[in-house]
């Protein structure tokens, strides 16, 4: 039988990692572990653990000392973790583990919904079943709600459905959440009221989650992520936490960036990464949630005070149509496209009024086409996805003012100080106010900061174009036509 004893070598800790966590529960050396155990059946089933899942897994299944009520020092483990890190391959041997440490012990997997929970499930059941040292002692049923995975001392996994009703008649001994950022803030506490209930007479019990970051509809995760990040600084606390993320200062885009992944100590390239990153492939959220394992939550400092721009939203006036300065963008993924309108009313204040917003690039050129033949002034910045825009209409004989990057940073201070304290008005745009909402600063070309298309936690197409707008507005003389 494998010792419970950690090995002889130095015991590993986040710094030996040549990829550290951004956020780690610490190894403590005085505690026993099955870490050893669970990397040894990772090596005799043909997948090795990399450095970072081997530290999770002595972490995560520390143990009490002998003749403690539980079994293990943690039980709640939270791994928040960036795509490609083999989640899956860590899950397996861990998951046989349990199963043959004692008999009759119960494991139970889901995600966010039914479905995927059974995805999960299959992925991990295929995997023993192409291992010759495991397919040959697995009774595996798979029928309409019957799947179950069976080992000859009755211990089994299986998968549910997340819910306030689950487990019922059940007592896991381990149940594995998977895509935590998917359960809204309802969702996630009705699966606790299903899992707490069921795990309570047990002394083994653990239950881990896993999950990428989410957005502000991730209300549980976001919670877990916040609460975790905080336990690894208290030594009484029953949670152990892991986190791999980007710097959030750093540059997505930048392949430096990505070098805290830990996929890339062999599970996948910088190569691969650079692939993933194109617009085509991943939405600029979705390659800040899955591959940076960055939060597109909206934050509590947002550019403008929310409160303040919400106070702006009025009934506008129809203005005098020659008065009226339009401006474009894209979004950095071009998977949206903004129009605005400003001008200045009879009273001199500055009103500002989405003309069109919409999904994709395409319909923007013709739309632009048509204003720019009714004698519409219509203005771009000139950095960003727009300008290819932009080049495409001068190509058609069309002239496009555009600011520069030292006049959109400039733009962007006059606008906030119209918002705060000049006469000025909004149509209450949700597209805009979402844009402002994940919109991030940082340096421009001048003396001032400008939200960032790269940085932002989201599209901002409409933020730049409402604040090209009405730059125009203000400045229809040519001050700076590119």
């Amino acid at each position: 039988m494998l010792s419970d004893a950690p090995p002889a070598q130095r015991i590993l800790m986040p710094e030996d990692l040549r990829r550290p966590p951004r956020y780690a529960t610490r190894r403590n050396p005085e505690l026993r572990t099955h870490g050893g155990k669970i990397g040894v059946l990772a090596r005799e089933t043909g997948k090795p653990f990399f450095p970072h899942q081997q530290y999770i897994m002595d972490v995560g299944t520390e143990l009490n000392p002998p003749g403690s009520r539980l079994l293990y020092r943690y039980q709640l483990v939270v791994c928040a973790l960036p795509r490609q890190v083999g989640k899956t391959t860590m899950l397996r041997p861990r998951t046989l583990h349990r199963l043959l440490y004692r008999p009759n012990t119960q494991v139970y997997m889901t995600a966010q919904l039914g479905k995927y929970s059974a995805d999960r499930w299959e992925d991990l059941v295929k995997d023993y079943e192409a291992s010759p040292l495991i397919k040959s002692f697995i009774d595996v049923k798979r029928g309409k709600g019957d799947q179950r995975c069976t080992l000859p001392n009755g211990s089994y996994v299986a998968p549910f459905a997340p819910g306030r009703d689950a487990l019922h008649s059940t007592t896991p001994a381990e149940v594995d959440v998977d895509e935590g950022w998917a359960f809204s803030g309802e969702r996630g506490a009705d699966l606790m009221r299903a899992v707490r209930p069921a795990q309570i007479t047990r002394r083994d019990r653990q239950l881990w989650i896993f999950s990428a970051a989410g957005d502000s509809s991730s209300e549980w995760w976001n919670a877990l992520v916040e609460a975790g990040r905080k336990s690894v600084d208290d030594p009484n606390s029953k949670m152990a936490y892991f986190e791999w993320s980007m710097d959030p200062d750093a540059d997505p885009y930048d392949p430096a960036s990505w070098e805290f992944h830990p996929g890339l100590d062999g599970l996948i390239t910088i190569e691969d990464l650079v692939e993933e990153a194109k617009p085509e492939n991943n939405s600029h959220g979705d390659w800040l949630r899955g591959f940076m394992n960055i939060s597109t939550k909206t934050r509590d400092n947002t550019v403008l005070d929310m409160k303040v721009w919400d106070g702006r939203s009025a009934t506008l006036v129809a203005p005098d149509p020659d008065s009226v300065a339009y401006a474009y963008d894209v979004a950095i993924d071009r998977t949206s496209a903004s129009i605005y309108a400003a001008w200045r009313d009879e009273t001199g204040r500055m009103n500002l009024k989405v003309y069109k917003t919409g999904e994709g690039v395409k319909w923007l050129a013709p739309e632009v086409r048509r204003m720019k033949d009714d004698g519409l002034t219509v203005v771009a910045d000139d950095g960003g996805p727009a300008r290819a825009v932009t080049r495409q209409l001068e190509r058609q004989g069309y002239d496009i003012p555009t600011l520069t990057g030292k006049d959109y940073a400039t733009a962007w201070t006059g606008f906030k100080e119209l918002v705060n304290d000049g006469p000025f008005a909004h149509d209450g745009s949700p597209t805009l106010r979402a844009g402002l909402e994940v919109a991030v600063e940082r340096g421009g070309a001048g003396d001032n900061p400008a939200p960032s298309r790269k940085y932002s936690l989201g599209p901002i197409d409409s933020v730049v174009a409402a604040v090209a707008a009405v730059w125009q507005a203000d400045n229809s003389s040519g001050l700076f036509i590119g």
